[in-house]
């Protein structure tokens, strides 16, 4: 009867935890603070996208990337909040991977409960998920997005390329990393669990699937374009300045 007990508090805590991420994923900061702060709705502008790329493009770099951090940081606070909390202190011990945390919020910003469920991309939820759990894909997809975006200039095809930098390294190290006996650089480069490859390969089709219609803009000559933007704002200034 104990046992039962026991094995049911971990079931209502467990659903608790991962209705609270949901809710915490499904925080649309970029609308929020769009309309808080710069009295704009981002919706109506760029994109028409809640996430933190259109929002660097309509409310500026400052805040823009400000929004960026927030919904990295909101797909990992649950997943901080049981390893480096609850269960150093014995308060609880997680029955499923950490991932599941990550995974309700991912699907708490692509389908919010706040916005009719409809919602963003995923890409910088799906960072923060990765950054905490395998930090070496996470870096490894920060800069292959760098690169493309600098050389490219479409966000949609850097964020394509860093997820599939992610799904590649993560499998690579499932094959190939180290022990699981040694300490921080285990976490760094050791072994993600076939589970956790197989759920990265999911969110991963879900982004992409997200970008569909941007891959069709871009092959219309309709997708907005970092670099050119960024010239064509060079130019202006310039011209600005003769006058």
């Amino acid at each position: 009867m104990f046992l039962e007990v026991l094995a049911a508090k971990d079931i209502c805590i467990t659903i608790g935890l991962l209705i609270l991420s949901y809710l915490i994923g499904s925080i649309p900061f970029g609308l929020v603070i769009g309309k808080k702060v710069c009295k704009t709705d981002i919706r109506k502008f760029g994109s028409h996208n809640i996430g933190s790329t259109n929002a660097i493009r309509v409310l500026g770099k400052k805040v823009g990337f400000f929004v960026f951090f927030l919904d990295v940081f909101k797909g990992m606070i649950v997943i901080l909040l049981v390893r480096n909390v609850l269960e150093p202190l014995n308060i609880w011990t997680s029955p499923i991977d950490y991932l599941f945390y990550g995974i309700t919020a991912i699907l708490g910003h692509v389908f919010s409960i706040y916005l009719n469920f409809k919602g963003g991309k995923a890409v910088a939820t799906s960072l923060g998920v990765v950054l905490v759990l395998t930090p070496l894909p996470a870096l490894l997809c920060l800069i292959a997005f760098l690169i493309i975006l600098y050389t490219i200039g479409y966000v949609s095809i850097a964020s394509t390329t860093a997820t599939i930098t992610v799904l590649a390294s993560a499998w690579i190290l499932h094959f190939c990393g180290l022990d699981p006996s040694l300490g921080f650089l285990e976490f760094l480069v050791g072994k993600p669990t076939l589970l956790v490859c197989l759920l990265y390969s999911l969110m991963g089709c879900l982004i992409i699937v997200r970008h569909i219609k941007n891959y069709k803009r871009i092959l219309q000559g309709t997708e907005a374009n970092a670099k050119k933007e960024k010239k064509a704002k060079k130019l202006e200034q310039k011209k600005y300045k003769l006058k």
